[in-house]
């Protein structure tokens, strides 16, 4: 996915983490069983030379227990090592085949078997990157009044806490949280699980023991997206009272598309009612790659189809972001040039796709500006519903020096500390939408009603003044009493609206507003801002 850039603001100063987002994948073995947070395990720097996948996948010819176990016979029989089984959807990751080897599973067993011949494209990365920036703010400030994007989704931000009979559960798939912030979250953290195996990529991640307890946030990508959802006591969350399930599938070098599969259902069987996925890959649905073996990737395509199908038969709605490549995610040949754009070595031929955003069924989130604008990076395509995300098209993306921060990019917690970050994705969108969702279900009694669910957010869309559907909180809940509007002054971030002052679930509006007046008093953001001019 596009790197896009990331400012983060401390307490005392804006420094920069830098996170590792972009890099290739490869297989995993995962646990089960319910989880508590870990403590954070040390990390051991090294470099290493990155190899050739070393993983196959194969897709049994049904997801039918009897079909599943006799393919995992079958391949074990013929001495290859079967290293993760998801049998709900029947998705198999073994050590890597050779191609007589393929050829006798798919004749034998009518399965379908997926071999990458170069990890480079392979690869599930986070739709948001940072940058480097320093700046000094102030201390226990309210960052309220520079939430442009929760003005921007109600006319009453009360909406967003005002929910405390919420039973809803939202599982998020990411690079987990970090510790500071889970002990920040407290009991709304229901469920913890790692799916990183021992080694992570390629046995590349020397800090990962596979230990099924470590959900650490190594990239901060994780805790961000969920402080979007969650909030702190300084910055509003869009849902401050649903409970939170993570699954972290992210180490410092990648990510599996077993680990992914396998941390769905894993959600959807822990009971989610709305699972969240801010990532992605591309990949050819038809053609393949003509570097090597010329196979393609509908198997794992298929496998995210069945994957959706048992989350909805299940009740949980999963919500997907679109991705920063400003692609048309509905032109098969604009992700097949992506491809060879970036990777020219794999010589892909054929129809491109997007995994997971393309797949029947998820809800395709992109992003907006704070105008109401598509961003100018944010991929679409007809199926997608748009909420904020920030922009770079007007803040100098490419000399961030110049840019206005604040105005267009989105404030995140960060976890380390009281870091607290700037950043724009469609990885900040979909989170946004998540916990919307979340909101309706509870709000509606839509539990365990995925179809419905999706219908009713679809229904509730609000076309903007450039002509985008957008999700508002209002709508969905059917709130009578903030009435929807078109024109720009929903963007507007100057409305009173709702705080949190001493805990995430009690905000009022009053005390809200007089926290803005107090903070416009005092000069530290204008400080800033000729701080980042210089």
């Amino acid at each position: 996915m596009k790197k896009i850039k990331l400012f983060n603001l401390l307490s005392t100063s804006l420094v920069c983490s830098s996170l590792l987002m972009t890099a290739p994948v490869s297989a995993a073995e995962a646990h089960s069983g319910h989880l508590s947070p870990n403590s954070q395990m040390p990390i051991e720097k090294k470099e290493s030379v990155v190899p050739n996948t070393t993983t196959s996948f194969v897709l049994t010819k049904n997801n039918q227990k009897q079909t599943v176990d006799d393919t995992v016979k079958y391949i074990e029989s013929q001495g290859i090592k079967v290293k993760s089984v998801v049998p709900e959807i029947g998705w198999i990751e073994t050590d890597r085949t050779n191609q007589h080897q393929e050829k006798k599973i798919k004749k034998d067993t009518h399965a379908d078997v997926q071999t990458p011949d170069n990890q480079a494209n392979n690869s599930y990365t986070p739709t948001a990157v940072p940058s480097r920036s320093y700046f000094n703010s102030p201390m226990n400030k309210y960052f309220w009044n520079r939430q442009w994007n929760m003005h921007m989704m109600t006319k009453n931000p009360d909406n967003y806490a005002n929910d405390t009979q919420s039973h809803v559960k939202i599982g998020i798939i990411d690079s987990g949280i970090t510790d500071e912030y889970r002990h920040r979250l407290g009991s709304r953290i229901r469920y913890a699980e790692n799916f990183v195996p021992r080694g992570g990529f390629n046995y590349m991640d020397h800090d990962e023991t596979g230990n099924p307890y470590d959900t650490n946030d190594r990239t901060g990508h994780g805790t961000s997206v969920t402080s979007l959802i969650a909030g702190t006591n300084e910055m509003v969350g869009v849902n401050s009272n649903a409970t939170i399930d993570e699954y972290r599938v992210f180490s410092h070098k990648g990510c599996s598309s077993s680990w992914v599969l396998k941390a769905l259902i894993k959600a959807v069987n822990n009971g989610d009612d709305v699972i969240n996925l801010s990532l992605g890959r591309y990949g050819l649905l038809t053609g393949g790659y003509l570097n090597g073996r010329a196979n393609n990737d509908m198997p794992e395509y298929q496998a995210w189809i069945r994957a959706v199908q048992y989350a909805k038969q299940h009740g949980s709605s999963v919500v997907v972001a679109a991705g920063n490549e400003n692609i048309n995610l509905n032109d098969p040949q604009a992700m097949t040039a992506y491809i060879n754009k970036n990777n020219p070595q794999l010589h892909a031929v054929g129809q491109g796709v997007s995994l997971p955003a393309s797949v029947p069924g998820i809800v395709q989130v992109a992003a907006t500006g704070n105008q109401g604008e598509r961003a100018e990076y944010s991929c679409y395509s007809k199926d997608s519903v748009y909420a904020p995300g920030g922009d770079s098209n007007r803040t100098g993306i490419n000399n961030p020096n110049q840019a206005f921060i604040p105005t267009d990019w989105l404030l995140t917690y960060g976890g380390h500390g009281t870091q607290y970050n700037f950043g724009i994705g469609t990885s900040f969108a979909a989170p946004e939408v998540t916990g919307m969702i979340a909101h309706e279900i509870s709000k509606n009694n839509l539990y365990g009603q995925s179809d419905a669910v999706i219908t009713k957010l679809r229904q509730s869309l609000e076309t903007n003044n450039h002509g985008l559907p957008c999700v508002i909180l209002d709508k969905l809940i059917n709130d009578d009493h903030a009435p929807a509007t078109n024109d720009s002054s929903r963007h507007s971030s100057n409305s009173s609206s709702s705080s949190s002052s001493s805990s995430l679930s009690s905000r009022s509006s009053d005390n809200f507003a007089q926290q803005e007046q107090q903070e416009e008093q005092h000069d530290w953001w204008q400080q800033f801002q000729q701080q980042i001019a210089e």
